[in-house]
């Protein structure tokens, strides 16, 4: 980790210069080896406190003797029709997955002892899970959920920490389709179809996510009333468990008090984008 401008940020090793391409990991060195820039994730203020060790957080909460992460990533709302409200994505557990099979998560997972920081470990997940690249953390979101697993003589005390984060994916798009509608062949696309572009980019469904079948089979982008209502599109969608159900209905609230702050910063010094 490195301090600039005042604000920490978190300087991530090689691994993280990845991308994922048909269901397997391929390393893709971005540029030439010993002189590869670190990429830099924007931690807030109040987050910095976990910017530690995952042993070193066990040794201030000795109650605990495992820890995990949860990551909610979050489409970019338009504040407009149901169709335009923010959702959130989710994979599904893999059929074969001994605990929870076919249920519904955020991605995430254990926090490991090579990693630097625990927020370290919500990148890598993150990565690892969906292929996504983490850019900007925004909020914890509650103080964490607690569950055991192991035999009941040797229980193991789990602590998992959430956190909203944004991913370059997301803005990559938006910038493209924004640029498609501005600069695109209009010849060819009627303005229906570019605002429907726009509108996919917006709902999240032009974002690929690679996940490893091995963990996850399937992913979704949510809204509120679909986690609320355990459905999506007619069918069942139920989550790990009731305190995930809980903590994602929390991470919605945050997400649109969130959105009205923003709202209201910047209508207050002009015109307000249509996509915020």
């Amino acid at each position: 980790m490195y301090v600039k401008e005042g604000q920490y940020h978190l300087q991530l090793p090689a691994y993280y210069n990845l991308s994922k391409q048909n269901q397997k990991l391929r390393i893709f060195i971005m540029s030439t080896p010993g002189t590869q820039k670190p990429i830099s994730i924007h931690i807030p203020p109040d987050l910095q406190h976990l910017a530690v060790p995952r042993q070193k957080f066990l040794e201030q909460h000795p109650s605990y003797s495992c820890l995990a992460v949860g990551a909610f990533v979050f489409s970019i709302s338009n504040g407009g029709s149901p169709s335009d409200l923010p959702r959130l994505l989710q994979v599904q557990r893999s059929a074969t997955e001994r605990a929870f099979p076919n249920l519904w998560e955020v991605p995430g997972g254990s926090s490991e002892f090579t990693d630097p920081t625990i927020l370290h470990s919500v990148a890598r997940e993150v990565f690892e899970e969906t292929g996504l690249h983490l850019t900007r953390f925004i909020r914890q979101i509650g103080s964490g959920t607690e569950f055991v697993t192991g035999p009941k003589s040797r229980p193991k005390r789990w602590l998992k920490l959430h956190f909203e984060i944004e991913v370059a994916e997301l803005g990559r798009a938006l910038l493209e389709g924004l640029s498609s509608c501005v600069h695109g062949d209009h010849g060819q696309q009627s303005g229906a179809e570019q605002h429907g572009r726009l509108r996919n980019v917006i709902s999240g469904t032009s974002i690929e996510v690679f996940l490893d079948p091995a963990e996850h089979q399937d992913y979704r982008w949510v809204s509120e009333d679909d986690v609320r209502t355990d459905t999506y599109n007619g069918g069942s969608h139920r989550l790990v468990s009731d305190d995930q159900k809980q903590v994602t209905l929390e991470a919605f609230n945050l997400h649109r008090e969130g959105l009205e702050q923003l709202r209201a910063l910047i209508g207050s010094a002009g015109t307000l984008p249509t996509f915020i």
